[in-house]
């Protein structure tokens, strides 16, 4: 009963989240391509900055750019808001059920650092609220007036984050806490640095005065800021299911890759700037680096290759899995054989043989190396299974 509970619980949460996300996304997508595509009217009109004509469903619709101005207002505004809060909300909801429940052991790695549950989630709480600061202080327009600058800043604390992570979580839990500090930022965007900008200019207008035009400029260049977190926090969200990835020694510097990548590529799909398409190079070479260094395989030293006995792997198999993958299970976190795969014997060993040589190999087992296998126990495994 709990098993199925709590299955149902996290496929609720993946589920609203992924629908929230489609649309926070997609209106994202929407309205910086509609900012992009605007052109000068044809025929000037009042307070009329763009236009763009667009056809879709079996209709034809035109789309005016305007400023908020006194005496203009419409009476149904539509505000997109929402749709960043519930995808924040059902992925932090997620990220807190998958990994600060059942002692943050998706979080943890003791061979990286020996923390406790409360302490890992400290950490992270710590370092997604410390992020926001940082980040909200370089692009501050009052603080700092050089967007090179702050552009630079940006880049290198990313990188020391993402290599600093690696440092204090499992592979796993490094990637999805980079990913949550991006997915916070891009909500507070919205939430302290955008709608109250726009919030103002509405102000302003509806009490007679001309707005502080400025205001939309700010506002314009944090959600641009949004759509460039886009593509790495998608990556990241996928990336659970790549444990070659986010367990790979080189597992920093192919976030890092992601992240300025998928940032260029953004830029290459948004801008009108023919020379700044060409970005899509730059980032097609990043994303065969990450092919290249996944293409690598750890090199382990051993002068005895003679073929392998079960005998010769079998405490390995029993002090390293069957805490999880027993009939009786001793783990203290999950009381019954995930996905049903039960290694007791030689012969059920060798019916998981495909699975075990993918999950070894990758290191996504043990889950975050809780049994702390060697890399030489890893090994003479994985040559036992492909004999």
């Amino acid at each position: 009963m709990l098993s199925s509970l709590d299955l149902w619980v996290e496929y609720i949460l993946r589920f609203s989240h992924l629908v929230a996300g489609i649309s926070w996304i997609g209106s994202s997508f929407y309205f910086i391509w509609l900012d992009s595509a605007f052109e000068p009217p044809e025929e000037p009109r009042h307070n009329v900055d763009g236009e763009a004509f667009m056809v879709h469903g079996g209709f034809y619709y035109q789309v005016d750019k305007r400023k908020i101005y006194p005496g203009e207002i419409p009476k149904n505004l539509h505000w997109f808001k929402w749709e960043a809060t519930l995808t924040f909300i059902t992925g932090f909801l997620l990220f807190g059920y998958l990994y600060f429940l059942n002692d943050a052991s998706l979080l943890i790695n003791k061979q990286v650092l020996d923390i406790s549950q409360f302490q890992a989630i400290g950490l992270s709480l710590a370092l997604i609220t410390m992020s926001w600061f940082i980040y909200d202080f370089i692009y501050h327009p009052r603080l700092m007036k050089n967007k090179t600058i702050s552009n630079i800043l940006a880049l290198v604390l990313s990188c020391f984050l993402i290599y600093g992570a690696t440092f204090l979580f499992s592979g796993r839990g490094a990637f999805i806490i980079v990913g949550v500090i991006y997915g916070t930022c891009m909500l507070l965007n919205v939430w302290i640095r955008i709608l109250p900008n726009q919030a103002k200019m509405l102000n302003d207008a509806e009490n007679g005065k001309v707005p502080d035009y400025s205001l939309g400029l700010k506002s314009k260049a944090r959600s641009v800021h949004n759509t460039y977190f886009i593509f790495p926090v998608l990556f990241i969200m996928l990336s659970n299911h790549y444990p070659s990835i986010y367990n790979h020694e080189l597992s920093w510097l192919m976030l890092m890759l992601i992240m300025v990548s998928g940032a260029m590529t953004r830029q290459a799909m948004i801008t009108k700037n023919p020379k700044e398409k060409l970005l899509v190079l730059p980032a097609a070479v990043g994303i065969l680096a990450l092919v290249f260094i996944t293409s690598k395989k750890d090199q382990i030293k051993e002068t005895n290759l003679e073929e392998l006995s079960y005998n010769d792997i079998s405490s390995i198999v029993a002090n390293r899995c069957l805490s999880c993958h027993a009939a009786n299970n001793t783990d203290d976190v999950f009381n019954e054989a995930q996905k049903g795969v039960i290694l007791e014997t030689e012969e059920l060993l060798l019916s998981h043989k495909d699975k075990i040589i993918k999950q070894v190999s990758s290191k996504a087992m043990p889950l975050a190396n809780k049994t702390q296998m060697t890399k030489e126990e890893r090994a003479k495994l994985l040559r036992y299974m492909q004999q």
